[in-house]
């Protein structure tokens, strides 16, 4: 009787006619005598008796040579990699570099994946440097004349309202979901309110949530969602925000505290969800509210004791530099003889401008 022939890894560095390697390919199936062929999407292939031999009939059948045409052909993407695909961001706020990482072993895209992925990549870019959704009209275009040889260039299709979609209805969803799992993950986390009138004149209150990473080794911010409202009282606020917990089955007794400014519904908003959580066996962290705000009204009523006017003088000083771009530039020298103790930027004062901390 025959022995019975195992597959060998060291078959994965072999290279076929074409010089190119089978591990692009080729990968053990679910018993030590198989193979499979991840291009032709194979099941379990018997390599027991003919061994290596098995392996060079498949990759000399016709439907695996057209397969690997079109691999070629770039019909078929090939992603060679080691852990799960992520999408990470660079930690320079300024950089707006967006890095993939592809990481699945042999991954084999059909090209209209590929198209779709291209799509997302540009959309998340868009997300990452603040493009306006308009300035995507017409990029397909410009990507085709860029890259006449390329086929997903070719069908690449990314135009406004189609970009909005993807935003609110595919990757968005996608990253607030990424987020409830860590929130879910840590044992407490911070809520960050801010609620205000926005441009379409209605009532916007905005949540974002602070944790510590385990990822990133340090505590971070993160937006969490933003609910439109109607009236705003704190008993309304706090209906809006415990639904936003049960909708995505965030435990209320994790909240530690309530990051807010001062005005009174943002006190009362606190009270009342401290009561709730106390109905629970726990209660929010109390360490007042927002410092910044304190500090500017503060500094705001010191100066209007004095009689100054400070703040028709700082105007004066930004108006006196915007007007000459030699002063601009005379300005920018003595700057940088400061290195990071001093802005780089004169701003614009504005009577509502909160006071400055550090850099």
């Amino acid at each position: 009787m025959p022995q019975v022939t195992k597959f060998k890894r060291a078959w994965l560095s072999r290279r076929d006619d074409n010089g190119d390697e089978l591990n692009l390919w080729l990968k053990q199936g679910s018993k030590e005598t198989t193979f499979q062929c991840t291009l032709c999407k194979t099941s379990d292939l018997d390599c027991a008796n003919q061994e290596y031999s098995a392996i060079y009939q498949h990759m000399n059948t016709k439907n695996h040579k057209a397969n690997k045409n079109s691999l070629k052909d770039n019909s078929l993407l090939a992603i060679r990699t080691l852990k799960p695909q992520t999408v990470s961001i660079a930690n320079d706020n300024n950089s707006g570099i967006l890095v993939i990482d592809n990481s699945q072993n042999s991954t084999l895209l059909p090209f209209n994946d590929q198209i779709t992925k291209a799509e997302i990549v540009w959309a998340l870019t868009v997300a990452r440097r603040g493009f306006t959704y308009n300035s995507c009209d017409g990029i397909g275009e410009v990507f085709k004349s860029m890259f006449p040889d390329s086929k997903i260039a070719q069908q690449f299709n990314m135009q406004s309202k189609k970009i909005s979609y993807v935003m609110s209805h595919g990757i968005g969803p996608y990253f607030h979901r990424e987020l409830v799992k860590k929130i879910k993950s840590r044992e407490k986390f911070v809520l960050c309110i801010d609620e205000q009138t926005n441009n379409q004149s209605k009532k916007q209150l905005d949540l974002l949530v602070k944790f510590w990473s385990n990822d990133d080794g340090l505590v971070v911010t993160r937006y969490y969602k933003s609910i439109l409202l109607g009236h705003a009282q704190a008993s309304v606020l706090q209906s809006a925000i415990c639904d936003a917990f049960k909708t995505d089955g965030i435990n209320l007794k994790r909240l530690l505290m309530l990051g807010r400014d001062n005005p009174s519904v943002n006190i009362t908003l606190e009270n009342l969800i401290d009561q709730k959580l106390k109905k629970l066996g726990s209660g929010l962290l109390f360490l007042g509210s927002c410092n910044l705000h304190v500090v500017h009204n503060g500094f705001k009523a010191g100066l209007s004791s004095t009689s100054w006017y400070v703040e028709n003088v700082c105007t004066d000083i930004y108006s006196w530099f915007k007007q000459s771009p030699a002063r601009k530039e005379d300005l920018a020298d003595v700057i940088n003889d400061f290195g990071d103790v001093v802005e780089k930027t004169l701003l614009y004062f504005t009577i509502t401008r909160w006071v400055l901390l550090g850099k």
